[in-house]
């Protein structure tokens, strides 16, 4: 592949092209496995066979590191505040990927039905122990049929998808009339996905396969009898700063052959920054320094703003409909 990165390429495993269409793809690199960009809508995605990913999805999130790096920044309180911020229809809610329950919870607390997916037998558990929240299915097809959900929440699980047409079809499946899908993911088409490539840490965290742009997204949204009433970007001050000093770190680590134990391993990744943010950090301590950072940064630093204006900030959200419901 060296010399590869100004060339379309058809995908080196043949994996479709997760946000539809047919258009060439533009080699990005390789970090564990190739990365590739659509030209078209600009997603980028790991280009990985189905049985590659099975074997990341087994792998990841088999310990409580997710859980009790959460807990450090949340405590043990659901995230009522974050709930309310979000601003969802109430009722039925469906979470996918709850990770540690702190946002389920807090739906449960505002008076709402809360059962949900997750498929780490560790989340599953912590989630059922301490917040006696059931039932938590493995799988979307566990589900009953006829099961109807005001809201599907799947916050920093999108990115972790790899047959995405397919997951859009499950959430279109039970999402009521007039009800809505809220979904974040890291954004394909963000300066630092751009800048970066495969040295953008979210290219790191393990089983991250599939970043959307906002046009990918409204492709693929479309394409499964959804409707993207909006789809947005955010990110966090200093965003970019941050991550191209990770980056940079992590290639001189790379090219010095001293890669640091755990980099791009199960569990580095760390997703309560924000609401919908994604952000790796070493472990807790290393959690609660970062978001002590972004809280002084956030006076400084107006450009994340800018970024998010434009579409090219870190993190991307949707609100998703039925068609033909707006």
């Amino acid at each position: 592949m060296k010399g590869a990165g100004n060339r379309r390429i058809a995908p080196v495993h043949g994996r479709e092209r997760p946000f539809g269409g047919a258009s060439a793809v533009r080699f990005v690199g390789t970090r564990m496995d190739v990365w590739v960009r659509c030209r078209h809508c600009r997603s980028v995605f790991r280009d990985i066979t189905m049985a590659r990913f099975r074997q990341i999805h087994d792998e990841s999130f088999t310990d409580s590191a997710h859980i009790d790096s959460t807990i450090a920044f949340a405590g043990q309180a659901p995230l009522r505040a974050l709930w309310d911020l979000l601003d969802l229809p109430g009722g039925r809610v469906l979470e996918i990927g709850p990770g540690s329950g702190h946002l389920l919870a807090a739906a449960r607390d505002a008076g709402c039905t809360v059962p949900a997916v997750e498929s780490s037998a560790v989340h599953r558990q912590h989630i059922t122990d301490a917040w006696g929240i059931a039932p938590v299915y493995r799988a979307m097809d566990e589900i009953p049929g006829g099961a109807a959900f005001d809201t599907i929440m799947a916050i920093n699980v999108f990115g972790r998808v790899h047959d995405i047409a397919a997951f859009l079809r499950a959430v279109r499946g039970p999402l009521a009339p007039g009800g809505t899908c809220y979904l974040s993911a890291p954004n394909g088409n963000s300066l630092e996905a751009s800048v970066l490539g495969p040295w953008w840490p979210m290219c790191k965290v393990h089983d991250h396969v599939s970043f959307p742009s906002p046009a990918g997204l409204a492709l693929a949204a479309r394409a499964s009898g959804l409707h993207a009433d909006r789809i947005w970007s955010t990110g966090l001050p200093c965003e970019f700063g941050v991550s191209a000093l990770a980056a940079a770190r992590d290639r001189a680590r790379a090219r010095r052959g001293s890669a640091k134990p755990g980099d791009g391993a199960p569990g580095a990744e760390v997703g309560v920054a924000g609401p919908g943010h994604q952000a790796s950090t070493s472990g807790p301590a290393g959690k609660a320094a970062l978001v002590r950072f972004y809280a002084i940064a956030a006076r400084l630093d107006p450009s994340y703003r800018v970024l998010g204006a434009l579409g090219r900030a870190g993190s991307i959200k949707a609100r998703l409909t039925v068609a033909g419901d707006c």
